[in-house]
């Protein structure tokens, strides 16, 4: 497919984001990637051709460890391969805000050393990965997103950070997230705006825009994303990736939460490689009292378990009478949906109307609660964020502190809207919803600019189909299901709290029934 408005790479110095107020290239160290680097370790063998159009851009993970435990690729070899990608493509994407050489590689070389001695290896082993720069990695800076934390370099990973080293994984750097995750845009002040690799003047979502630019662009073989209101389902669905949000509470943080209404999550090009990552993050942590208090469920293992004779509910819209939706990416999504009837499911069209003053209300008090929490900045460390959280901040400021009575209310709200899903979910296995409504929008001319139009979308910071899973804790996944104008769509698959593999085993059903593995951005090919 063509795509006109799409800019190539040599055109990048004359972007604005070429000359941001902190280069990038402070923190992208050294990318003169070579394989004469790393020296080669014996016992390998060296088949893989680094190259603009090699197929492990974009191999699913699961295969890239495959060839690498049977020594047909290194851990080295694959590390390096994507570093020289992202030396590439990553100054026209700015979907990285940092990469370190040398610390990927080390840990890519022990990797390696582990293959070569015998050990036992884990789900994950030697694959590189990104991981959203909201999270914290030992040892390599991680800014959320936001001048003021710049030169930031903890001492301790993650939880979920720790689980993916226990599984092998390899740290690739930190994806790009707009600052704290809360504007619509993937931009910062740190890095510039994350562009969408199937048209780079349209945006890629946010705020997971960076996971979801690196997956699309085979700059990663998969990235982890975060979802406090859409932010991995988002930018999945504009770049063309899977996205998966699961149930509240089924990842431990070190930070416990009294209301569990974001997560991490992996954004894959294969819906295996989701189910492996969110396998090795889940389950119980003592440091985390607000984790969910059972084992994790067996992913893989449930994966291919269908959809036979599940009922599924669809709505183009969540009965929203004032939400714009653009007909063509309805009748796409709902085309999608039919083809589960191909598998054995029945696909109805129950009347579904969501509370939607209600719904937000309650989503609202609880990201102001945390910023009474958190929220807290001198004088000179507010200076230094972006124009969007100022104003954000400053109008949480003179509402006041959330009382108690308004959290009693919020959670008195969010009960009837659990009795309301409740009652879908007595008659229907799965709820399906396009992931968003609209193909990407394109990058607005203003510089902090919103990107929706419709009144309806901005106010609800281009979330409305896809908050009201956090406000209920419900697992989600997005999956690619079609082109508007050259522009991926998403799909949207949603289920009771708990049924993850339910979800899991439906997405991977889809992309048996429509698959989508070999269709890449043209210009990255």
């Amino acid at each position: 497919m063509n795509h006109q408005e799409s800019q190539e790479p040599k055109d990048l110095p004359q972007t604005p984001e070429a000359q941001t107020p902190v280069a990038r290239r402070n923190f992208i160290k050294g990318l003169v990637v070579s394989a004469a680097m790393v020296p080669a370790i014996p016992g390998f063998a060296s088949t893989l051709k680094v190259s603009s159009d090699d197929e492990l851009n974009w191999m699913p993970g699961w295969k890239v460890r495959e060839m690498m435990v049977n020594k047909q690729l290194s851990p080295t070899e694959v590390a390096l391969h994507f570093l020289k990608r992202i030396e590439k493509l990553d100054p026209l994407l700015h979907a990285y805000i940092t990469v370190d050489e040398q610390y990927t590689l080390k840990e890519a070389q022990m990797a390696e050393k582990a293959i070569m001695r015998g050990e036992a290896l884990g789900p994950l082993h030697g694959l590189p990965i990104p991981i959203k720069d909201l999270y914290m990695t030992k040892g390599m800076r991680t800014t959320r997103g936001c001048m003021v934390f710049k030169d930031n370099i903890p001492q301790v990973d993650e939880l979920l950070v720790e689980r993916l080293r226990k599984a092998g994984a390899v740290i690739l750097g930190k994806s790009q997230t707009s600052e704290f995750a809360s504007f619509p845009r993937t931009k910062t002040l740190l890095a510039g705006e994350c562009r969408n690799p199937w048209n780079t003047n349209h945006i890629t979502g946010a705020s997971s825009g960076g996971s979801g630019a690196a997956v699309a662009a085979g700059m990663s073989p998969y990235a982890i994303g975060s979802d406090g209101g859409g932010s991995t389902r988002i930018p999945a669905a504009y770049n063309g990736v899977v996205g998966f949000q699961p149930s509240a509470g089924r990842i431990p943080a070190r930070e416990p939460h009294s209301v569990q209404m974001a997560s991490a999550g992996p954004m894959t090009i294969d819906v295996r490689d989701s189910a492996l990552i969110i396998q090795a993050l889940s389950g119980m942590d003592p440091r985390d009292p607000s984790a969910i208090e059972r084992p994790a469920p067996d992913f893989l293992g449930h994966l291919h378990d269908g959809v036979k004779g599940l009922r599924i509910a669809w709505s183009k819209d969540w009965g929203h009478a004032k939400l714009d939706v653009d007909p063509r990416v309805s009748q796409a999504v709902a085309k999608a949906v039919h083809r589960f009837e191909d598998a054995g499911a029945r696909v109805d069209n129950p009347t579904i109307v969501l509370d939607e003053d209600k719904a937000w209300e309650v989503f609202m008090t609880v990201n102001r609660f945390a910023y009474d929490r958190h929220g807290h900045f001198t004088d000179e460390q507010f200076q230094q964020l972006t124009p969007p959280n100022q104003h954000m901040l400053t109008q949480f400021s003179k509402m006041g502190k959330v009382n108690f009575e308004q959290q009693m209310a919020a959670m008195e709200k969010r009960a009837d809207l659990q009795r309301w899903i409740d009652n879908i979910f007595a008659k229907h296995d799965l709820i399906c919803t396009p992931t968003m409504g609209l193909v990407a929008p394109k990058v607005p001319e203003g510089e902090w600019d919103q990107p929706y139009t419709d009144s309806h979308y901005a106010t609800r910071m281009g979330t409305p189909y896809t908050y009201i899973c956090n406000v209920l804790g419900l697992p989600a996944i997005s999956v690619p299901c079609g082109f508007i104008d050259g522009l991926p769509i998403g799909l949207q698959i949603i289920g009771p709290r708990f049924a993850d593999t339910r979800v899991m085993a439906a997405a991977q059903t889809f992309s048996e029934i429509q698959p989508w593995m070999n269709k890449h951005p043209e210009m990255f090919l």
